[in-house]
């Protein structure tokens, strides 16, 4: 018999096909609802939550912001619970369950382990006395020990990401009691500078990609030195010197020695200070070296297509746009084409990630083309601006708070072409 209050026959046909007779939250997941028994809203909330994880057709890219949101608010009422231990490994269970379910969903695997490290490093911040540490060391060290048995790609993103685990095992060396075991985390970290070196050891090296590309802006000029930090001969020894550390045996000493090398994020550092570094080599101003700046943004274009350098692209795409407009105002068109070219195809790559600066790029670079008063140039702008295209609404329905779901990008688009 059909259901008069169902209209439609496809969502009848899929709420047949997943319905379940019966959802069972399993028995180690039950302490997140017992911690919060006493508080109304957070115990409805989190009993919800469990409910559509317990669910066999759980769609974790629905669940996992909903997780990350609830966890980061209300991780305090677990932490200071006497079973708060048992809370984050409950938490993190869950967040690994979303993991194996990503299967090859890099990006959503991304996600979930994105969460893991927030809540760590949550955990890690509140551990101060001896009696903290003793408390949350084995549920910290499961952490540890899972992340470091997960495939290379799958841990890319933990290497890579925004909650650094190096922050997080100089918090635990900083507090380690002298009895406490810190082998978990030091074999962790050695994995992700491991990878972190290969990762960057597959990427060109620096100065080779530089002084190929650079051609005549670099004639009689070297920078050499500059690079140094980040070729490969040097992140080779970095990776040398963590593979000879030896975790098992003192974990502390151990961890000692391998928070001396430099993590991704001292690397993301270096490439971000860079740019501005072959500038004063140069020795001169820009208007006694009119390719200062051209040999600035070439670099710029490298770390724009190094993908690991993701979390500085949108400082990045600024940096380009007033390194161009510099160079509108005092170079011909044609010592400035291939880099206006390039800009474009760089800011029509990032237009979705980065919405209001690409556009807002482009609105800014048109207003001193067109103060130059040069055709050729005006023409070109004009005619990368419509190959650019047009960021059409794109109205994919509504999220859970009933707000639409549509391209960002849009109206700032349509202030650009009416400016």
């Amino acid at each position: 018999m059909r259901d008069p209050a169902i209209d439609s026959d496809a969502l009848r046909a899929n709420l047949e096909e997943t319905a379940v007779d019966e959802v069972v939250i399993a028995d180690d997941l039950l302490v997140l609802q017992e911690i919060v028994a006493d508080f109304r809203g957070l115990n409805d909330t989190v009993s919800g939550l469990l409910y559509e994880v317990s669910h066999p057709y759980r769609n974790w890219w629905l669940l996992l912001p909903r997780l990350r949101s609830f966890i980061l608010k209300n991780i305090g009422h677990y932490l200071r619970h006497p079973r708060g231990p048992e809370a984050v490994s409950a938490f993190v269970r869950l967040l690994f369950s979303g993991v194996k379910d990503a299967g090859r969903n890099r990006e959503l695997a991304a996600l979930a382990l994105e969460i893991v490290l927030a809540l760590t490093e949550k955990t890690v911040s509140v551990m101060i006395t001896p009696g903290d540490l003793l408390r949350f060391h084995p549920a910290l060290d499961r952490v540890f020990v899972d992340l470091a048995a997960l495939d290379r790609e799958v841990l890319l993103p933990v290497v890579q990401g925004r909650h650094p685990v190096k922050k997080i095992a100089e918090t635990l060396l900083h507090r380690v009691g002298p009895d406490h075991d810190l082998t978990g985390i030091a074999a962790l970290f050695k994995t992700i500078l491991l990878i972190n070196y290969d990762y960057w050891l597959a990427e060109d090296d620096p100065l080779e990609w530089f002084t190929a590309r650079c051609g005549d802006i670099c004639q009689g000029w070297k920078a050499g030195r500059l690079f140094a930090a980040v070729s490969h001969e040097q992140l080779r020894l970095h990776r040398e010197a963590a593979l000879a550390i030896e975790t098992i045996r003192d974990g502390a000493a151990a961890l000692s020695r391998l928070l001396v090398l430099p993590g991704h994020l001292d690397i993301v550092r270096f490439y971000r200070q860079l740019p501005e570094k072959l500038m004063e080599e140069s020795g001169e101003t820009l208007n006694a070296d009119r390719f200062a700046e051209n040999r600035k943004l070439l670099f710029l274009f490298r770390i724009m297509e190094t993908r690991g350098l993701f979390l500085i692209h949108e400082e990045t795409l600024r940096e380009i746009n007033r390194g161009l407009i510099k160079l509108v105002r005092i170079q011909s068109f044609e010592e400035i084409e291939s880099f206006l070219l390039t800009t474009f195809r760089l800011l029509k790559v990032n237009v979705r990630r980065y919405p209001h600066t690409s556009l807002q790029c482009i609105q800014v670079l048109g207003a001193e083309v067109f103060k130059r008063g040069n055709s050729r140039l005006v023409e070109s702008f004009l005619w990368e601006t419509v190959r650019f295209g047009f960021q059409y609404p794109g109205f994919r329905g509504i999220d859970e708070e009933w707000q639409p779901l549509s391209n960002p990008a849009h109206l700032d688009n349509i202030r650009v072409w009416l400016s």
